[in-house]
């Protein structure tokens, strides 16, 4: 298959401009930092530029959509997110949650193209696979080998295409021990009723990162965490009650009345009013009988005034 003629024809750029812009596509991004959620620095965002991004958009239409996902991924999917993904969880009394260590930057165009030879045989030529690579990976450092950005449209359901196999080997070794298994991009959950068996799941995680042939990533040893029902436990954010269900939990319920009163009272800047608009739309989806109580705390003008702020 030879990609350049479709992509040339669907973009209407000509084949020789297209070929200039693959090739430099890698070298295309806006870097910048955010500060990470949990407050312990700031993460690295590789934006490409809007030509890469419309190069990225027609491969996962026209080619990254042919290939599965597994179900036990969990973010990037239509009808799933941290509430479907927790909900999994709820009803189980013990909990392992594990994740990897700079999960998209570890991903590399070398594991692309051996994932796609495995799965497409003699489909892709070479110069098809190099093309693909300079669409879709990013070269931190102008130098080194193309790795996956946080930022690229494509990465999500690349990364979750890319993990297939992973996600195979952990669902089935989980399955014989009764053990329930989702991901959520880099978070791993593991949930059960059985008593010590999930001691056995965290080796077996670190075995299959040593074992698989890609991507090669490495467990944060630092931030597995084993709970029960004798403590809190949170999935992607939210936590887990013992009655099977999910809830924002005390603490996040609190900053957001407390935003919602300083709101009123004229103490939020634009962005902090902005910031607590992006809460509601989480709230909605995860707790939305919270929104209820606070509609009839505050009243519905104040709630809907913060849901229609506009940037």
């Amino acid at each position: 298959m030879r990609i350049l003629r479709p992509l040339s024809d669907s973009l209407m750029i000509p084949e020789s401009t297209l070929d200039y812009l693959i090739r430099s596509a890698p070298f295309r991004y806006k870097v910048f930092k955010i500060e990470k959620r949990s407050g312990s620095g700031k993460r690295t965002i590789a934006q490409p530029a809007r030509e890469v991004k419309a190069l990225q958009y027609w491969v996962m239409e026209k080619i990254l959509r042919r290939f599965p996902i597994h179900p036990a991924a969990m973010a990037y999917r239509k009808g799933r997110n941290i509430v479907t993904n927790a909900l999994k969880h709820a009803p189980q009394r013990f909990l392992l949650k594990m994740d990897f260590r700079d999960f998209f930057n570890s991903i590399t165009s070398d594991d692309f193209e051996a994932y796609i030879r495995r799965r497409s045989k003699d489909e892709w030529s070479e110069e098809d696979i190099s093309y693909l690579k300079g669409i879709l990976f990013w070269n931190r450092d102008r130098k080194g080998r193309l790795i996956m950005s946080i930022g690229a449209p494509s990465s999500p359901m690349l990364s979750n295409i890319l993990m297939y196999d992973f996600d195979k080997r952990i669902q089935a070794f989980c399955t014989k021990r009764k053990v329930k298994y989702t991901r959520y991009a880099d978070d791993l959950t593991f949930s059960t009723n059985r008593a010590n068996i999930l001691r056995e799941i965290e080796v077996q995680v670190a075995r299959v990162c040593e074992e698989i042939a890609f991507p090669h990533l490495e467990v944060n040893k630092e931030k597995t965490v084993h709970t029960s029902r004798n403590g809190a436990r949170r999935v992607t954010g939210l936590v887990l009650t013992n009655d099977g269900d999910v809830s924002l939990g005390r603490e996040k319920k609190r900053l957001i009345r407390a935003q919602v009163y300083h709101y009123i009272n004229g103490k939020l800047s634009h962005e902090e009013a902005r910031k607590l608009r992006g809460m509601f739309a989480f709230v909605n989806s995860s707790e939305p009988a919270f929104i209820q109580r606070l509609r009839d705390y505050y009243g519905d003008e104040v709630i809907d005034r913060i849901i229609k702020l506009s940037d």
